[in-house]
């Protein structure tokens, strides 16, 4: 199988999202709720395009191809040592996208000095991370854009 990680370009911004709902519905319904679903699932409104866009975090961000098909997303936030996201889609998953992500992350990551990332994992991505060198820190919560918690798992790994 052809995995291949780039750079997210600024007019992907939709894709991004697409790629992010089709995996959190397609991937995580089993370990969450369908208020955690539904309030972790950012909608593809001209405002949160327009935030996303904006990228006031200034987060790297990649895309995961399988074959040339986008079927995941990463990003990375240097200023907070942060691996803030990675997401594959149902049919990208178990193939590989998913640990390319993450390597392109660390290896962009050390490429900006750090010795370590951080992240909040959902819970059905928890063995994933673990599996790639990944210490639980804690068990917590974040709260969602709705305002309904969701139980995550704080993890780190030094680089």
């Amino acid at each position: 199988m052809r995995v291949t990680v780039r750079p997210l370009r600024d007019d992907e911004i939709s894709l991004y999202l697409e790629i992010h709902e089709r995996a959190i519905r397609g991937l995580a319904a089993s370990h969450y709720s369908r208020a955690d679903i539904e309030g972790w699932v950012v909608p593809a409104t001209d405002e949160n395009l327009r935030r996303l866009t904006r990228n006031a975090d200034r987060e790297i961000r990649f895309v995961a191809e399988l074959h040339g098909n986008p079927v995941g997303i990463g990003a990375l936030v240097v200023e907070k040592s942060e691996l803030r996201a990675v997401y594959v889609a149902p049919e990208g998953a178990r193939r590989g996208c998913g640990s390319a992500l993450v390597r392109e992350i660390e290896r962009t990551a050390r490429d900006n000095k750090l010795t370590r990332l951080t992240l909040h994992a959902s819970l059905n991505a928890e063995p994933f991370y673990v599996a790639l060198g990944y210490d639980v820190l804690e068990r917590t919560e974040v709260v969602l854009p709705n305002d309904h918690p969701m139980a995550v798992v704080r993890m780190g790994k030094n680089l």
